[in-house]
């Protein structure tokens, strides 16, 4: 019987598997929306798309992550009149 190593993170590499991976997620939303949003307005959607999915499985947490904050920043674009950037971002919830 072939046995598949251990995929769990002791809690000390807990947080920086998710400072590493909060960091490229907004890396590749910002790359994609830049042109329409803030930076500010990006991590703040990240962030709090996290802070949604607490208690999902750790290594399913960054795809999540990137699906529910990009969902989220789509919707964001298609509220935001003009072409000036979204300078911050407050109560993105009503985005949920």
């Amino acid at each position: 019987m072939t046995t598949l190593p251990d995929a769990r993170i002791s809690p000390e590499d807990e947080l920086h598997y998710h400072d590493r991976s909060f960091a490229d997620i907004v890396e590749r939303l910002f790359r994609e929306f830049e042109d329409r949003l803030s930076l500010t307005a990006i991590v703040e959607v990240v962030r709090e798309s996290r802070q949604h999915l607490r208690g999902s499985p750790i290594g399913a947490l960054p795809e999540l992550t990137e699906r529910l904050a990009h969902e989220r920043l789509e919707r964001l674009v298609q509220l935001v009149i003009g072409e000036q950037p979204v300078p911050a971002v407050t109560q993105l919830t009503a985005l949920s």
